[in-house]
Formats: structure tokens, C-alpha cells, sequence
């Protein structure tokens, strides 16, 4: 069982990605926190049941929502039993102590693999918000990947791994641009106690909004009004009925200044309002709600 984290826009979904696509016949549960995070093309999509997805390539994948308790024991009764289980941790939470349900009887625990974004992780471990989870993820792990080396220089990719094995002593560090996805399945676990360090203290919770938007959105627009969210705002992401696109799903993401856009495919509902989710840093409560108030009536909130 391989426990994957990292921050929140660290690249987690890109990889699960990566792994599904490159897995041929191999039987793996993929576990993770809602199916809206993985990006699995309708066509690999066997069926749906529920908190379940069956995938053409043989792979499953499951809804986390339920909590570890079920979904340990949903896995155990599968036939036949799955070879790898991935397990993806929240992007606020730690996945030292999930490792731990890899001694669950039937189950032999992986490697602890942690993302860390070369452009950001300097600033979210050393920031005002968000560093003692950070911090909490980066001592968790049994691995460190390098991920979104693509979007800065030779020089800072070296530096930040430098003060990655600084920061953190005695845990590998390694770019995930060219490693072979498969492998990191296999990555034992490098201590036998992969528990959060000994100061860690459970980590008040990031507080979030749900919008949703009846109309087309400018998508000019709304990359602005992105660029303009307070720096407590640490984490967007949705999907978009566009005025440029408005027959397509345009899925976007924001960490901190940094936005991505693609294509999401065609609707597969009647239902096309655009819906987005802000992640604010913990304490940061009333900063969310002063966007949500700025942001109406044309976004509105949802529970």
C-alpha cells in the first residue's frame, strides 16, 4: 500500500494520472478523496457503482469520502485481490499516520511518497498560513518527487532540492519529470515508524467555499479575478462554462498565482453551471467570506 501526498496544487493528480495510464493489466485500487480530483477519460470508465469506479485497464478506483475503515474493508473482500493499493491524502492533511493502515491484516505498507512544487513549496513551508502542514508532509515522507520542474529553471529545481535534503535530512529526493510511474509503486517504506514527528499537533482545518455561476463565465475575465484573490486564498479549482466554450467543460486551477486551463470534455449532464471550490489557510475564515460576498450575486454559495 503506497500513501501519496503533498500540498495542495503539488501535482498529486497529475500523477495518479500518470500511473493509471501506464498501468496494463495490473490490478490497482486507486483510493482518493473524490472522483472529481482524477481526470479519467470517459472511455476508461467500465462502470460506476457508487463510491466505485471500475476501469477498462483493470484498475479500480474508490471514493474516500467514506473514510479509511470502509474503504480498508471494501478492499479487503475485493476478488481477486488487488497487487497495489495508492492512496492519495488530502492536500491539508498528513499522510504519515495513513501509512500506518498498511499493516492492516492482508496488507503490506509501501512508500510514502510526498509532491513538492518546485515553484511554491519554499514559500508554503516558510509562509505565515500554511507552514506547519507543509512541514508535517514534508517530514512524512519516504520519497520526495520534484513535481512542475517544467515551469522553472535548472537552477531553482537544483536549489530547491538542496534545501529539501537540508530541510529535511536522510529522506531521497528525485524530479518526477522522466521517472517511469510504475516504479514508485514499489518504493519501500524508509523507516519503520512513518508517523508524523514528534511535535506534530493535529492541524486546524483550511476552510472552504463551494460557488456555483448560472451563467456563461468571460474567462478573461475570471483568470483576473483569480489573479486578484488575497494571499489566504491558497487553493481554487473547478469547472467552467465559458462564453468562448460554452458546449465544452473548461477545467481550471489556481495556486497561488499560478493558473492552468484545459479542455474537460462535453457535458454529461443538462446541468451546466459552472461550479468552483476556494481553499483558504486555516484561520483564514473570514477572509473567504469577505470573496464569497465580493463574488455575489453572480457566484453563489452552495452547501
Amino acid at each position: 500500500m503506497t500513501v501519496l501526498g503533498g500540498y495542495l496544487g503539488a501535482g498529486k493528480t497529475t500523477l495518479i494520472n500518470r500511473i493509471l495510464a501506464r498501468a496494463s493489466g495490473e490490478r490497482i485500487v486507486v483510493v482518493v478523496n473524490d472522483f472529481g480530483a482524477v481526470n479519467i477519460d470517459a472511455e476508461l470508465i467500465r462502470s460506476r457503482d457508487g463510491n466505485t469506479l471500475e476501469l477498462a485497464n483493470g484498475c479500480i478506483c474508490c471514493d474516500l469520502s467514506g473514510g479509511m475503515p470502509a474503504v480498508m474493508s471494501q478492499i479487503a473482500a475485493m476478488t481477486p485481490a488487488p497487487q497495489q493499493v495508492l492512496i492519495e491524502v488530502s492536500g491539508v492533511g498528513d499522510p504519515g499516520p495513513v501509512a500506518a493502515w498498511g499493516d492492516h491484516p492482508g496488507f503490506r505498507r509501501g512508500g510514502v511518497l510526498v509532491c513538492a512544487d518546485v515553484e511554491t513549496i519554499q514559500d508554503r513551508a516558510h509562509g505565515k498560513w500554511v507552514a506547519d502542514t507543509v512541514m508535517h508532509q514534508l517530514h512524512s515522507a519516504d520519497l520526495l518527487l520534484l513535481t512542475k520542474t517544467d515551469l522553472v529553471d535548472a537552477e531553482q529545481t537544483d536549489a530547491v532540492g538542496a534545501w529539501l535534503h537540508t530541510t529535511v535530512p536522510g529522506i531521497p529526493v528525485l524530479p518526477l519529470h522522466g521517472l517511469d510511474p510504475a516504479v514508485l509503486l514499489d518504493i519501500a517504506p524508509g523507516r519503520p515508524d512513518t508517523a508524523a514527528p514528534e511535535h506534530h499537533q493535529p492541524h486546524p482545518d483550511h476552510a472552504t467555499a463551494l460557488l456555483t455561476c448560472a451563467d456563461l463565465v468571460d474567462r478573461e475575465a475570471f483568470g483576473a479575478r483569480l489573479d486578484n484573490l488575497p494571499e489566504a486564498v491558497v487553493r481554487c479549482k473547478g469547472v467552467l462554462r465559458t462564453t468562448d466554450s460554452p458546449d465544452r467543460r473548461t477545467i481550471v486551477h489556481a495556486v497561488g498565482r499560478r493558473q492552468s486551463w484545459e479542455d474537460g470534455g462535453s457535458w454529461s449532464s443538462t446541468d451546466h453551471a459552472s461550479r468552483i471550490v476556494l481553499i483558504a489557510a486555516p484561520g483564514s475564515g473570514e477572509v473567504l467570506a469577505d470573496v464569497v460576498r465580493e463574488w455575489a450575486p453572480t457566484w453563489s454559495p452552495t452547501t
